[in-house]
């Protein structure tokens, strides 16, 4: 049983592909999994001499990068002390100036002046500095006299200027908001009155409180009131005495100077350098920055808010409020340098250091793919060897296979085709048709199977044939004396003289009705013999349908009203198109389908007869009846010959033939017959007869 099954699963597939199998199995499987097996063998390698480039690689720039933020962080400290020492000698100059009365020339008090608002301010250049006193507080001739002692300090400020090219300008503020700035500009034009220096972080990020030890300390970015844009101070204050904060005084190094020369450095890939303040404020970044931070550098300014508070850089600046930084920015915290990888849109490595003296961060991005470059190169080297591999493997399979199953048609065709043939001919056999001579074969078992195949279907058609012959006859001879039997029962029934009555009439009228279901038996065995021999003569012509309906209709009739069964035609609305067929054919197939809707209906069941036209090319007749409908498992069987389909014992008389002649008329006159059953409901048979070209004929 489980052989059975197991041999069922098995589908049989055609010769030429068990042959293309048998080659992909035997030849084609080993190779390519060793082909396979070497190309994987080379990735494997490649990938793993590229790991370790990339790892390698990786390191030495990791480290090269933090020895680059370590060196440039040295430089620019270097750089950023120098000017914090120039800024404390400029403070002890600041203290000593004004600490000392002054004798100035006419020249130089002639150059200043009250404005309307009370600012005392220069009006023209001379090659010395601006000044600006403010008139926050009421400018007297002491406040003249510290502007006086303060021109001494020009020549100081012109020199430390010219010393180092970061300096943008020199200031000095004083607490009464007295500004002295050089190089010199319009003060009355950028400044505004009553203006309280002070307030700013450039004034009291000196004072004790924010510098309790008094050295040199760097501001913040912020926007310069004097108009150069962003910038940070070296500021550092002026004691007149032990506590009293008498000024303080800035050197200014803009953050576009900052980005121009401290920032312009050379580093390994796409790398930039960024300023960090203490805060995590970015104080300068480059353009090559700015993209992958989203944000611009804030080199333009606005003097109107500008000298109304303090403005520093916003939120987005400062990384510990960037979340791609945020991890960056705690570790500069805990570590003055170090190295680790960030994501920024892509993966970057960072290395940062702390300068010296501001405590500022340089801060060292760049791309690891650009780390990576010398790497990647060799990858795209062995990738482009693996892909020249592939394309000579592939090309290599390509004319493997079609070479294989050009074999495999050359070998199959020698065997498939006479099997296709020898299995054609089983179909004509199966078909009762007749098989000509076996051809020749080249392969000797087939030349002998083709040659009992032609013998087979020899014998199977003449014992066809001698079936045929033997219904026939004995048809013809079982009609004789049936009609004699109903002849002599029709003549008891009118025969003169004593009635015959009661039972004995009975008796004689299922004489005859016996007599006349046996010659309706015989005339359709008949029928079924010559339709088996092809024995019919077709007669096709144009004909009205309804007129052919209407006559086996009253043919049926009789048999229906004997049981209890209404027929019914339901005339179409409009007119019906005329068909073509045989007259004769349709008769029989109508009376056929008539009679086993009758047949096979219950006692007080209907018949209804009705047309309809879904297809421009046919008309559709039904027949539906209210009988006992057919079983689905029995629905196959509708249309075989001898199949009562389960009326074999029943009170129905018949042989099981009538819908087989039915069908065969069908075929043989171009319609479809076609049936749908549901049991207990009844059942419907559907005959598609084609139309004819010409027009439609009234229904009448």
């Amino acid at each position: 049983m489980v052989r059975g099954m197991e041999a069922a699963a098995v589908s049989p597939v055609p010769l030429k592909k068990w042959l293309w199998r048998s080659y992909i199995k035997a030849a084609l499987v080993p190779l390519l999994l060793i082909e396979l097996g070497f190309v994987g063998i080379y990735w494997f390698t490649s990938q793993v001499v590229y790991d370790r480039s990339a790892s390698a690689l990786t390191r030495i720039s990791t480290d090269t990068l933090r020895d680059v933020s370590v060196r440039e962080a040295n430089i620019i400290a270097h750089r950023l002390q120098s000017i914090s020492a120039a800024t404390r000698i400029y403070a002890d100059e600041t203290g000593r100036a004004l600490a000392t009365p002054a004798e100035v020339s006419e020249a130089e008090k002639a150059r200043h002046a009250y404005s309307p608002d009370g600012v005392f301010y220069t009006t023209r250049d001379t090659g010395g500095s601006a000044v600006f006193f403010s008139g926050v507080v009421p400018i007297g001739e002491a406040e003249r006299e510290k502007v006086w002692r303060t021109v001494r300090l020009d020549p100081i400020m012109k020199s430390i200027k010219e010393s180092d090219p970061l300096i943008a300008q020199l200031y000095l503020n004083t607490h009464d908001s007295y500004n002295r700035i050089y190089p010199y500009f319009d003060v009355l034009d950028i400044y505004a009155p009553k203006m309280d220096i002070p307030s700013y972080n450039f004034y009291y990020e000196a004072d004790q409180e924010h510098n309790p030890s008094r050295r040199p300390v760097w501001t913040d970015a912020y926007v310069d009131p004097a108009g150069d844009g962003w910038m940070v101070s070296s500021i550092a204050p002026v004691y007149s005495g032990p506590e009293r904060l008498e000024a303080v005084v800035g050197i200014d190094v803009t953050i576009k100077t900052i980005v121009e020369q401290v920032l312009n450095i050379k580093l390994p890939g796409d790398g930039y350098a960024i300023l960090v303040g203490r805060d995590g404020t970015i104080l300068a970044l480059p353009s090559e920055a700015e993209s992958d931070l989203g944000v611009n550098e804030l080199l333009d300014h606005g003097y109107e808010e500008a000298i109304l508070k303090d403005t520093f850089k916003p939120a987005e600046f400062n990384i510990f409020r960037r979340s791609e930084l945020s991890q960056i920015a705690i570790a500069m915290q805990s570590q003055p340098d170090g190295v680790r990888k960030v994501d920024m849109q892509r993966p970057m490595i960072a290395a940062w250091s702390t300068i010296a003296g501001p405590n500022w961060r340089l801060l060292l991005l760049t791309s690891e793919d650009s780390l990576l470059v010398e790497a990647t190169n060799l990858r795209e080297q062995l990738s482009f060897v693996s892909k020249v591999m592939l394309g000579i493997l592939v090309l290599f399979y390509a004319v493997f296979f079609a070479y294989l199953w050009r074999r495999s048609s050359v070998m199959s065709e020698r065997v498939a085709r006479p099997l296709a043939d020898l299995e054609q001919r089983m179909v004509l056999i199966s078909e009762g048709n007749t098989v000509p001579p076996a051809p020749p074969y080249e392969i000797g078992e087939l030349q002998t199977v083709g040659e009992h195949l032609t013998t087979m279907g020899d014998k199977l058609d003449a014992a066809n044939r001698a079936k045929s012959n033997f219904l026939s006859a004995m048809s013809h001879e079982l009609r004789t004396p049936l009609t004699s039997i109903i002849g002599y029962a029709e003549l008891l029934e009118i025969s003169e003289g004593r009635k015959l009555e009661g039972e004995r009439m009975k008796h004689v009228q299922a004489i005859s009705t016996a007599g006349w279901n046996l010659v309706r038996l015989v005339d359709a065995v008949l029928e079924l013999s010559r339709l088996e021999r092809q024995d019919q003569r077709l007669s096709t012509s144009s004909m009205d349908v309804l007129p052919l309906v209407q006559g086996a209709c009253d043919r049926a009739r009789p048999e229906a009203q004997r049981r209890d069964v209404t027929i019914t035609l339901v005339k179409p609305e409009e007119p019906l198109p005329s068909v073509i067929g045989d007259t004769e054919m349709l008769s029989r197939i109508l009376d056929q389908l008539l009679s086993n809707a009758v047949k096979y209906n219950v006692p007080g069941g209907t018949v209804k007869v009705r047309f309809a036209l879904t297809s421009p090319d046919a008309v559709d007749l039904f027949v539906q009846d209210t009988g006992v409908g057919i079983a689905p498992d029995l629905k196959a069987d509708v249309f075989k010959a001898f199949q009562r389909l389960g009326h074999e014992n029943g009170t129905i008389s018949g042989a099981g033939i009538g819908m087989t002649i039915a069908s065969r008329l069908a075929e043989v006159t171009g319609c479809r017959l076609t049936f749908d059953s549901e049991v207990g409901k009844g059942t419907v048979f559907t005959l598609r007869i084609p139309r004819t070209r010409q027009g439609r004929v009234a229904a009448r």
